[in-house]
């Protein structure tokens, strides 16, 4: 399974960096770290964090400038943002008019950031690209669908390795990344069929049941694999060809 969330920390302080990294992807996060702002902007070019933890106290751009910043990019306006501040909370009053969701004194404990971070992720509705939230599945389904094509194209890219690839590459680059995907529909399920729900409506059949579609034991080391990561790699010889045609019928 891939990550829960992609979270980017942005602090001028190296040890607070590291602790944060090693709590937050002990939770199972993706977590990018910055150390200043300017690194931070350059990343958020390219890429839509599901939730930012931002240093105020910065030397090149401090905080409250870079909350700004961000507050200003329409695909990063909805994504929530912590702010830290080891001087005290008379700033609190300008990170939230800036648009901050939440201010954490230092030093924080592991345990209150966590539920930060978990309170934030979890907010009412399903957590979208670029921070949009929606109340409804059938909302998710409308977004996902532009992001892929028709049905039937769909289920023929799939079965061949390269276009599975180009499949959830393209997705990726729409923001659509795995970890999304399964915090919306958590459970034991094929990324094919998660998919298949979400954007085109299709019943759910779990892993297992998909798995035992592929009775020829040539498959059997593939299969192994294939459960504990739900889903088929993408790299790999004819025989993953072979089996994803008993997979994907």
């Amino acid at each position: 399974m891939g990550f829960v969330a992609r979270l980017l920390v942005v602090d001028d302080d190296p040890q607070i960096r590291y602790l944060l990294e090693v709590l937050l992807s002990g939770s199972g996060h993706e977590v990018t770290v910055a150390d200043s702002a300017r690194a931070a902007l350059e990343h958020l070019r390219k890429e839509t964090p599901d939730l930012i933890l931002l240093d105020i106290m910065m030397p090149d751009m401090d905080g409250l400038s870079l909350l700004g910043r961000i507050r200003a990019v329409r695909r990063l306006s909805k994504v929530p943002v912590i702010l830290f501040t080891g001087g005290g909370r008379e700033l609190e009053g300008v990170g939230k008019a800036l648009g901050a969701d939440l201010f954490l004194e230092k030093p924080v404990s592991g345990r209150r950031l966590k539920q930060a971070v978990e309170s934030l992720l979890g907010r009412e509705g399903y957590l979208l690209p670029g921070g949009e939230r929606v109340a409804t599945l059938q909302e998710v389904r409308s977004r996902l669908a532009q992001a892929l094509p028709k049905e039937e194209r769909f289920r023929e890219l799939w079965r061949k390795t390269a276009g599975r690839r180009a499949l959830l590459q393209n997705l990726v680059a729409k923001g659509w990344t795995e970890a999304l995907l399964r915090r919306i529909l958590p459970g034991p399920y094929d990324l094919y069929d998660l998919l298949g729900h979400l954007a085109y409506g299709w019943p759910l059949v779990p892993i297992a049941e998909r798995a035992a579609r592929a009775k020829d034991p040539r498959f059997a080391g593939f299969l192994e694999a294939y459960l504990e990561r739900q889903g088929l790699p993408l790299e790999g010889d004819g025989l993953l060809e072979d089996l994803a045609r008993a997979l994907y019928p």
